[in-house]
């Protein structure tokens, strides 16, 4: 039987929106405490922060610490953690619980004595400080700070009544801002949230000859906030935010008090709260705004054989018709979001067609139409046409007399195959236009030994096969979905350098899904900031589907694989990667380890977002970080049968989630871990559903202390090949490939 365990478990989790206990209705009783929660509150975060601040997240009164008990009449909070974000915050909260049936006014005199970084870095307006009430908190951040742990985001609908910098410059002003969030139903986050700001005292100063009385107000409608500089008040009414959107995660509590983020220090004192019983209005719940509707034809205007298939695809659900010269061809056809349309025809002469869709669902309730002109065009072979960069506009196509590549994608009919000659080809763009069909995948392959693209490969298209080609010095960009990418190397890229992902506001139905790629190579990619690149990516929009076989990625400035998304787009399908190598990336081939939070072998998420992801039969080796990292996803990870070595941090990474108990924990069984050659002290850290049959690494040993399923002569192999050396990329693939197989046969 499994149970969930861990091993060198990296955080301290209460239950998310825990109190002390009911809350007082009397404000003379009521409890206050302080906490520090939330994305960049860790003990260690540095960013703009002076090295002796660093992990300064702290509430006093006269100097000393503040404890949980009655109000106290002045507190000082200093925050040099944390962020203020679109999403979610993270920061230095003291505050009270209050229930949910009380409306309240909270007053005080707040004194803004620092805003900003001190290192001479300019603001980026995710510092600020003020009153705020907020439906839930995040988790108190992990104190002691255990190795590789960093903080959760922790969403929440809140009001605050926020100072904040006046602009991104070290001006000395600060602007008084009416903010609120709404439509968070998840601790992690949602997409679409809406985040508003409004300035309503701007350009004003602050430091410690400068105190205002500020006040927060929930009423039975909505919230308010007033601001007064010592001659005037400025009020404001939240008509938009209303009382009930502090009900949303904890119907029950309401968290009201003082807060500073990222680089702040505020006095408070004078401080009073009156409270009322609430008859709360019940506003509609917040709907997040619907993308707009994206529908688009999926098929050609140029026709190259007589049997000719119209197709189109949109992001709502609706019903697709095709007329010509008024009079309906064939019957209407209700397509799902995301589904291919799909009308066979004959064409064998000029035809004007009018595509209409009336959606069913999404933001248009009208009728669409576009205007397609089917020119038909005599071609020697659609299914068979030999391109070379010396070809040209024009020509049969054949091997004598090749065409051009642009000329190609526009003849190509689906279920044939485009044979590249060897040589350098420009940029290209496959359009979605240009998609094959299901069951009749076009191809592109290099039918030469050397066939390289030196310009950026831009895939829209569905329904392709792209095969033998090398991209080198520029990108591999995906949009398109159910293509198979085999045998393709990326390298030297001024970023990562092959990418699945989806452009913005096109919708869910339409991100990338079902791409396959096996037997591919990316390598040696590194951006300009040095930061940033991978070898492979599925990351920021990508839907279900995406699978990488057989991979290898190695010498990327940043990851092997990154598999980052932002709660603002909302969690990627599911990835599975399998049979894989990651090794040595951190570095490039002419770029030394960098160090820092650089070079993890297969990067499994971002932000918190839960995303079940399926790594399987991979190795990863020598990174400059982390082997297998979670990176904060706190999904229902499946990581079977891998093996880690030597690599610089952390073998196996897997954090218990902040989120409680609403989310299953991650899969693993059959993983190995080895430290060799490297030498290291860092355990292995992993939580979740843990099967007996994993050998992590405890206090230098193995956990379960049963035999690994290496013997000892079997470790030596693997530990000489690890120390033999290879002196090229070629060299170091072989090597990979070997050490492969060692481990796995």
């Amino acid at each position: 039987m499994r149970k969930i365990i861990a091993f060198a478990l990296t955080t301290m989790t209460p239950v998310l929106g825990a109190s002390l206990g009911h809350a007082a209705t009397d404000a003379s009783e009521l409890a206050w405490q302080s906490i520090t929660f939330g994305q960049s509150a860790d003990l260690n975060f540095g960013s703009t922060i002076l090295p002796e601040k660093v992990g300064t997240n702290e509430v006093t009164s006269n100097g000393d610490p503040v404890t949980a008990g009655p109000l106290v009449d002045q507190v000082t909070i200093e925050s040099r953690g944390g962020k203020l974000a679109n999403s979610h915050e993270g920061g230095t909260f003291y505050y009270t619980t209050l229930p949910t049936g009380v409306n309240f006014t909270l007053t005080a005199t707040l004194t803004l004595e620092q805003l900003g970084p001190e290192t001479g870095a300019t603001p980026n307006r995710q510092e600020g400080a003020g009153l705020m009430v907020r439906d839930i908190l995040g988790a108190p951040r992990a104190n002691p700070q255990p190795l590789g742990h960093e903080e959760f985001p922790a969403a929440s609908n809140m009001v605050m009544n926020l100072l904040r910098s006046h602009t991104r410059d070290n001006d000395g002003l600060m602007n008084v801002t009416a903010t609120y969030r709404e439509g968070i139903q998840d601790p992690w986050g949602n997409p679409g949230n809406l985040l508003s700001h409004e300035d309503y005292l701007e350009g004003r100063p602050y430091g410690d000859e400068q105190p205002y009385r500020m006040t927060l107000t929930r009423s039975d409608e909505h919230f308010a906030v007033t601001v007064n500089d010592g001659q005037q008040t400025y009020h404001h009414e939240l008509a938009q935010a209303p009382a009930n959107l502090v009900e949303v995660q904890d119907p029950d509590h309401q968290y009201v008090g003082f807060f500073a983020a990222r680089n702040a220090r505020l006095h408070i004192d004078d401080i009073h709260i009156e409270l009322s019983d609430a008859n709360t209005q019940e506003a509609s719940a917040y709907q997040a705004p619907e993308n707009p509707l994206v529908w688009s034809l999926a098929s050609p205007d140029v026709v190259t054989t007589p049997d000719y298939t119209l197709q189109a695809i949109a992001n709502y659900s609706g019903e697709f018709s095709v007329s010509k010269a008024g009079q309906p061809i064939g019957d209407k056809q209700t397509v799902a979001a995301g589904d291919l349309f799909s009308l066979p025809l004959q064409i064998t002469e000029p035809t004007d067609l009018v595509v209409s869709f009336q959606p069913t669902e999404g933001p248009e309730t009208e009728s669409q139409h576009k205007t397609v002109t089917l020119e038909p065009l005599t071609v020697a072979d659609p299914f068979t046409i030999h391109v070379s960069p010396a070809g040209s506009p024009g020509q049969a196509g054949d091997q004598t007399n090749p065409l051009d590549l642009a000329s190609a994608l526009v003849q190509l009919a689906p279920g044939g195959t485009i044979y590249l000659a060897s040589g350098d080809y420009e940029a290209i763009e496959i359009p979605l236009t240009a998609s094959g069909s299901p069951g009749k995948l076009k191809r592109l392959t290099g039918e030469g030994e050397d066939v390289r693209f030196t310009g950026m490969v831009s895939h829209n298209a569905n329904y392709w096969q792209l095969d033998h080609l090398e991209v080198a010095g520029e990108r591999l960009i995906v949009h398109g979905s159910h293509n198979v990418f085999e045998h393709i190397v990326t390298h030297s890229a001024p970023d990562t350098g092959f990418q699945i992902t989806s452009p913005a506001d096109v919708g869910r139905a339409l991100w990338a899904s079902h791409n396959t790629v096996r037997y591919s190579e990316s390598y040696n990619n590194e951006d300009s900031s040095g930061i940033n690149a991978d070898g492979f990516a599925a990351k920021m929009r990508v839907g279900e589907g995406n699978t990488f076989d057989h991979c290898i990625a190695h010498h990327n400035i940043d990851d092997g694989w990154d598999l980052f998304n932002k709660v603002e787009d909302g969690p990627n399908g599911t990835v599975t990667i399998t049979n894989s190598i990651a090794f040595n990336n951190g570095q490039t081939l002419n770029t030394q380890p960098t160090g820092g939070n650089l070079g993890n072998g297969f990067k499994l998420g971002g932000e918190g977002l839960p995303v079940p992801h399926i790594v399987e039969g991979n190795l990863a080796f020598n990174n400059g970080m982390d082997g297998f990292t979670d990176n904060f996803n706190s999904g229902t990870l499946i990581i079977n049968n891998n093996v880690a070595i030597d690599n610089k941090r952390f073998n196996y990474i897997v954090r218990k989630s902040p989120y409680g108990e609403q989310l299953e924990p991650a899969q693993l069984s059959h993983n190995i871990s080895l430290k060799l050659v490297i030498p290291s002290s860092v355990d292995d850290s992993v939580y979740g559903d843990i099967s007996p049959q994993n050998w992590f690494l405890q206090g230098g040993s193995h956990t379960p202390s049963n035999e690994l399923p290496f013997d000892e002569d079997k470790l030596a192999e693997i530990e000489a090949l690890l120390q033999q050396e290879a002196n090229n990329e070629s060299e170091q693939r072989e090597q990979a490939l070997a050490l492969q197989q060692l481990v796995f046969n």
